[in-house]
C-alpha cells in the first residue's frame, strides 16, 4: 500500500489563522465552502416576472469509469460508499474522502485519497486495529455503530489540534458509555488522528441520518437531520434542522420539509408512501441548494428505492420543491446495475473551474435488500451553476429581477446560446430604463459560457449611482443560469402582506379555502352577512397555503357553535395520540369556557370564561417566537412559552422530546405537516412502523365560522381588540 497522504493543509492554516472565532467572519474560506456572489435562477425567489421562458432541470452526468471507488477489502465486505464527505486535497491537488462501510464487523468509518478524482488509494494508516494489523485505512472507530462521518476544514480555528472537525451517528447501544444514541463530534489536526470533543453525544436521538456543513452566510454550524413526523396517514421520515455555533452547543433540531401529496404520485396500492429519507444541503453561491433523497417505500415498512430530486432556498430553512414532474437530479442505474437501487449524496459537492464534482453512494439494491446489499462510490459532474435554467425559443424570453442593491461594476452570465442572442437593460425603481443601459444599448451576448460579459455601447459596468435597481434579461434560442455583478447583490423588494383573511362577503375566499363534507359558505340566519357553516361530522374546511407559519404569526376567528362540546377550530392534528412537532390544535370548549393552543408537541391553555351562549365570540392566538397570548373577544385570557426543538414519534406512537432551554429561541419556527383545517383534526386511517390507529372525530366544530386570519406577523392587543369587535 502507498503511505497515507502528507497532510499539507496543517502548515496552509497556520499561516492563515488567528484570533478569529467561528461565530465571526473567519479570516480564511473552508475548502469546502461554495458560496459566491452568483444568483442563480434554480427557483423564482429572485425573479419578479418572466415571461416566454421555461424552467428546465439539468441531471448530473454519471462518469463512464464508475464505480470509481468499490469495496475490496476484508473490513469493507460488499458494501462501502459515500455517506460522508469529499474534501479538496490539502496540496490544491486531488481529493480526499471520508467514506463508510458495512460488513459483518459493523460500521467502519474510512480514508481514501485520489489525485484525478478516478483512480483511489487506501493508505495504511497505522491508527486503527483490524483483526490484530493497523494497516488498513481505517481512520475512527469508537463503536461498531459509529457511521456517516462529516468532516468541515476550519483553517480560521486559532487551536491548530481543531482545524478539522468530525461529527457522526451512533446508535448508543454499546454498553457501558456509548448508550445515547445521537450524533458525536470529534477534532482533528490532519483528519487522520481524532480527538473526542469533551461532552458527547453533541446531538443526541435526532435520528440516524444527516449531514452537517459550515453555512458562511451565517457563520454557523448546520446540520439537516432526520425527524419524524405524521404525514397523511403515516409516521414518516422528514427533514429537521439544527444549528451550532461552535460546533459543541447544538440546538435541538426543528422540522423543516415533510413529504406532500405530489411525492405520493408513484402508488399503486394500500400502505405505500413517500418518505424524505435525508437531505444533503449546503450553501451555494449567495443562496442554498439540496439533493433531497426521496425514498418510495413499496411494502408499507422500510423496503424500496431512493431517489435524488433537487431543493433550493435562500435561507436554508425554507425551501423549493422542483416544478412539475420533479426529475432526479442524479438517475438510478439501469437494473442490475451498481448503483439501481438507491443513491445517497455526501454533505457537499466541489466545483472546479466550470464543473460541479459530485462523488455519491450507490447501491445494487433497494433499502431491504438485506445481506444480498452491494455498495460503492460514484462520480458524476454538472455545468456550474446548472442545476436549472431559465430557456427560451424564437420568442424573446423577458426575465425581470427583484429590486437589488449593491449591484455594481461588470456585469456576467453563465448562459448557453449556441445559435441565440441575450440583452440586459437596467431598470430603476419605477421601471425606467436608465440612460445608456436600454436594450438597443447592449451588445449582444452570445456562445456558451459560465462567465460571460454583458457590455452597454458606451458602458461596460453598472451604474455607480446609489440607488436599488432591476435588471432585465431578453434573450432567444438559449438557457440562462445566473448571474452576477463585480459585488454581491442585495434582493431589497419589500415583502408583500402574508395575510389570509376570510370574511366570506364575496368570492375571495374560494381560492383559498377546500371544503369537504356538507360544508358551505351560508348566510347566517342570525345575521346579515355569509359564514362558513359546518352541520355535521366530516364538514370542514382546508386553508390552502398555510403550512409554514414560521416565527412569528397570529391566528384569528370568530365563531358560533351551535353544541357545548370540544370543537377544533384549526387544527393538523393526526386525530390519535398526543401532539407532536409538525401538529397545531387550536381549539375551544365552551361548556367549561376554555381556550388551548397546541404546537410542536406543547399547550397553553386560558382561563375559564364563559362562552356558551351560542353566539359569535372571537378567538385569537399569537406566537412570537415561542411567547403564546390567548384571546377570547379582544381579552387577553392566557399566556405561556413553547420551547424550542422537537416532539416526534417514535415507533410504538410514544413522544420523544427534544426541547433547548426556556430561554432558547427558535431559528425555523413553526412549520406544519399539512395546511390548517378548519373544524376538525386530519382523522383517518393512521400507521407507524408497527401499529395502525384509527381516529373516531370527537372534536367537530358545528355551527358558524367567520373573520377567519392567518398572518404570518404578531398582531398587537390593540389590533386584535379591532378585529373582536362585532
Amino acid at each position: 500500500m502507498k503511505p497515507p497522504f502528507v497532510p499539507l493543509l496543517a502548515l496552509t492554516f497556520a499561516s492563515v489563522a488567528g484570533s478569529v472565532s467561528p461565530a465571526a467572519a473567519p479570516a480564511a474560506k473552508s475548502p469546502g465552502d461554495l458560496t459566491g456572489p452568483w444568483e442563480l435562477f434554480i427557483d423564482d425567489s429572485g425573479i419578479r416576472d418572466k415571461s416566454d421562458v421555461v424552467r428546465r432541470y439539468h441531471r448530473f452526468q454519471k462518469h463512464d469509469r464508475n464505480p470509481v471507488l468499490s469495496p475490496d477489502r476484508p473490513w469493507e465486505g460488499k458494501v462501502a460508499y459515500l455517506y460522508g464527505s469529499v474534501l479538496p486535497g490539502e496540496d490544491g491537488t486531488g481529493y480526499r474522502m471520508w467514506y463508510h462501510a458495512l460488513s459483518e464487523g459493523g460500521y467502519w468509518n474510512l480514508y481514501a485519497t485520489s489525485r484525478d478524482g478516478l483512480t483511489w488509494d487506501k493508505p495504511a494508516l497505522g491508527v486503527i486495529d483490524y483483526q490484530g494489523s493497523k494497516q488498513n485505512n481505517i481512520v475512527f472507530r469508537r463503536t461498531k455503530e459509529d457511521h456517516i462521518p462529516q468532516v468541515i476544514a476550519t483553517p480560521w480555528e486559532p487551536d491548530p489540534a481543531r482545524r478539522y472537525k468530525l461529527i457522526n451517528y451512533d446508535y448508543g447501544r454499546t454498553r457501558p458509555d456509548h448508550v445515547v444514541s445521537g450524533f458525536w463530534a470529534a477534532y482533528s489536526r490532519d483528519g487522520i488522528h481524532w480527538s473526542d470533543a469533551p461532552v458527547n453525544p453533541v446531538l443526541p436521538d435526532v435520528g440516524d441520518v444527516g449531514n452537517v456543513i459550515w453555512d458562511a452566510h451565517t457563520q454557523q454550524y448546520v446540520a439537516y437531520t432526520k425527524i419524524f413526523a405524521p404525514v397523511d396517514g403515516y409516521r414518516r421520515r422528514s427533514i429537521g434542522y439544527a444549528t451550532s455555533k461552535d460546533f459543541i452547543t447544538w440546538k435541538p433540531a426543528e422540522l423543516i420539509l415533510v413529504p406532500d401529496k405530489f411525492d405520493d404520485r408513484w402508488i399503486k396500492q394500500d400502505q405505500q408512501h413517500t418518505d424524505l429519507y435525508g437531505v444533503s444541503a449546503f450553501p451555494y453561491e449567495s443562496g442554498y441548494v439540496g439533493f433531497l433523497w426521496i425514498f418510495r417505500i413499496t411494502d408499507g415498512g422500510s423496503e424500496g428505492p431512493m431517489l435524488v430530486e433537487l431543493v433550493s432556498s435562500r435561507d436554508g430553512i425554507t425551501w423549493h420543491r422542483q416544478e412539475g414532474d420533479r426529475p432526479p437530479v442524479l438517475e438510478l442505474g439501469p437494473a442490475g446495475t451498481w448503483d439501481a437501487g438507491m443513491i445517497v449524496t455526501p454533505n457537499h459537492p466541489l466545483v472546479e473551474g466550470d464543473r460541479i464534482k459530485l462523488f455519491y453512494g450507490g447501491f445494487g439494491g433497494t433499502h431491504g435488500a438485506g445481506k444480498q446489499q452491494t455498495a460503492a462510490v460514484g462520480l458524476a459532474t454538472l455545468r456550474k451553476d446548472g442545476f436549472a435554467s431559465l430557456d427560451a425559443g424564437s420568442t424573446p424570453g423577458r426575465v425581470t429581477t427583484r429590486l437589488l442593491a449593491q449591484a455594481r461594476g461588470g456585469l456576467r452570465v453563465n448562459a448557453s446560446l449556441p445559435s441565440g442572442r441575450l440583452k440586459v437593460e437596467v431598470l430603476d425603481r419605477e421601471d425606467r430604463v436608465l440612460p445608456g443601459y436600454g436594450l438597443d444599448d447592449c451588445v449582444a451576448v452570445t456562445g456558451d459560457g459560465v462567465d460571460l460579459p454583458v457590455t452597454w455601447k458606451t458602458r461596460n459596468e453598472l451604474p455607480a449611482t446609489p440607488g436599488e435597481l432591476r435588471l432585465r434579461f431578453v434573450f432567444t434560442q438559449g438557457s440562462l443560469f445566473s448571474f452576477r455583478a463585480e459585488t454581491p447583490v442585495r434582493q431589497v423588494d419589500p415583502v408583500q402582506s402574508d395575510t389570509l383573511a376570510l370574511h366570506f362577503d364575496d368570492g375571495s375566499w374560494r381560492s383559498r379555502l377546500f371544503l369537504r363534507g356538507t360544508a358551505t359558505v351560508a348566510k347566517d340566519p342570525a345575521g346579515s352577512s355569509s359564514a362558513l357553516n359546518l352541520k355535521s361530522a366530516g364538514d370542514v374546511a382546508d386553508l390552502l397555503g398555510t403550512a409554514s407559519l414560521g416565527r412569528h404569526f397570529t391566528l384569528a376567528a370568530r365563531v358560533k357553535t351551535g353544541q357545548p362540546q370540544l370543537a377544533r377550530i384549526l387544527s393538523t392534528h393526526r386525530g390519535t395520540g398526543d401532539p407532536v412537532t409538525g401538529e397545531l390544535i387550536f381549539d375551544l370548549n365552551p361548556r367549561i369556557g376554555v381556550m388551548r393552543f397546541f404546537v410542536n408537541g406543547q399547550k397553553v391553555q386560558s382561563t375559564p370564561r364563559y362562552c356558551a351562549d351560542k353566539q359569535f365570540h372571537h378567538y385569537a392566538v399569537t406566537y412570537d417566537n415561542g411567547d403564546v397570548r390567548l384571546f377570547l373577544d379582544g381579552t387577553p385570557v392566557g399566556a405561556g412559552r413553547i420551547r424550542q426543538g422537537s416532539a416526534h414519534l417514535f415507533n410504538s406512537q410514544s413522544v420523544v422530546e427534544h426541547f433547548g432551554p426556556p430561554e432558547a429561541r427558535s431559528d425555523v419556527g413553526i412549520h406544519l405537516v399539512n395546511d390548517l383545517r378548519i373544524g376538525e383534526d386530519q382523522g383517518g386511517r393512521f400507521m407507524t412502523n408497527k401499529d395502525v390507529a384509527k381516529d373516531v372525530p370527537t372534536e367537530q366544530l358545528v355551527g358558524w365560522v367567520d373573520d377567519v386570519l392567518v398572518a404570518r406577523r404578531v398582531l398587537s392587543t390593540e389590533e386584535i381588540q379591532a378585529l373582536a369587535r362585532p
